[in-house]
C-alpha cells in the first residue's frame, strides 16, 4: 500500500498528539498518584513511533523550532500545527469519554498566576533546548527517552503541570481550562521556545580562539 508522504507525516503527528492527550486527560480524570509517569512513558513511546515518519514533533513549539532551522517548509509547518491541534482536541475528548466525563463548558477566565506562566516558560524552554542540543550533538536517537524524562521532571516541579505544548494547551479547553488561561499559557510557551533557542545558540556556538601574540 502506498500513501502520500506528507499525508503520512500528518497522520503520524495527529495520532501521536491524540495518544498523548488521552494519557494526560485520562491520568488526571483517574486521579493517578503519579500521573507524570504515565505522561512521560506515553510521550516517549509516541515520539519513538512517529520519529521515523514525521520527526516526532508532536508539538507546535517544536515544529516552529525546526522551521526556524529551515528543516521543514512553511507549508509543512502549518500543516503540522493543524494536525497537532486536531489531535489534541480529539485526544482530550477521548480521554474524557474513557472515564465517562463530559466536555466542560468554555469559560473566559482570568490571567493565570505568574507561577503558572513561569512554569510553562521553563518547561517549554527546557524541552526545546534539550531537543535542539541532542540534534546538534548528533544524539537524536535518545530524544524519546530524554523528552520523556524532562516531561516527568518538569511536570513534577511546576504548578502548571508542564503542558509545554500549545496543542496540549488548546486540547485542555475541553476539560474546562479557561480561554484566557489558555491564551496566556501559549504565550509563555512561545517565549520559552525562544529562550530555549537562544540558550542553544550559546551552548552550541564555537568558541573564539584567542590570537597568539608574536613576541619581537
Amino acid at each position: 500500500m502506498k500513501i502520500n508522504a506528507t499525508l503520512q507525516k500528518l497522520v503520524a503527528e495527529f495520532l501521536g498528539v491524540t495518544l498523548f492527550l488521552i494519557a494526560i486527560v485520562g491520568s488526571v480524570s483517574h486521579s493517578l498518584a503519579v500521573p507524570q509517569l504515565s505522561l512521560a512513558v506515553t510521550l516517549g513511546l509516541a515520539i519513538l513511533i512517529t520519529g521515523g515518519i514525521s520527526g516526532g514533533h508532536l508539538n507546535p513549539a517544536v515544529s516552529l523550532f525546526f522551521y526556524s532551522r529551515k528543516e521543514i517548509s512553511l507549508g509543512d509547518f502549518l500543516l503540522y500545527v493543524l494536525a497537532q491541534i486536531g489531535g489534541g482536541l480529539l485526544g482530550a475528548f477521548i480521554g474524557l469519554q474513557l472515564w465517562g466525563k463530559s466536555i466542560s463548558p468554555i469559560a473566559v477566565g482570568t490571567t493565570p498566576s505568574l507561577a503558572v506562566l513561569l512554569g510553562e516558560w521553563v518547561a517549554t524552554g527546557g524541552l526545546v533546548f534539550l531537543i535542539g542540543f541532542l540534534v546538534a550533538t548528533k544524539r537524536a536517537n535518545i530524544i524519546p527517552v530524554a523528552v520523556g524524562l524532562w516531561i516527568f521532571s518538569s511536570a513534577s516541579f511546576t504548578q502548571s503541570g508542564a503542558q509545554a505544548n500549545p496543542a496540549v494547551t488548546i486540547g485542555l479547553l475541553l476539560t474546562g481550562q479557561p480561554i484566557a488561561v489558555t491564551g496566556w499559557i501559549i504565550v509563555a510557551e512561545l517565549v520559552g521556545m525562544l529562550t530555549g533557542i537562544i540558550g542553544l545558540m550559546v551552548f552550541t556556538a564555537k568558541p573564539i580562539k584567542a590570537k597568539k601574540t608574536v613576541k619581537n
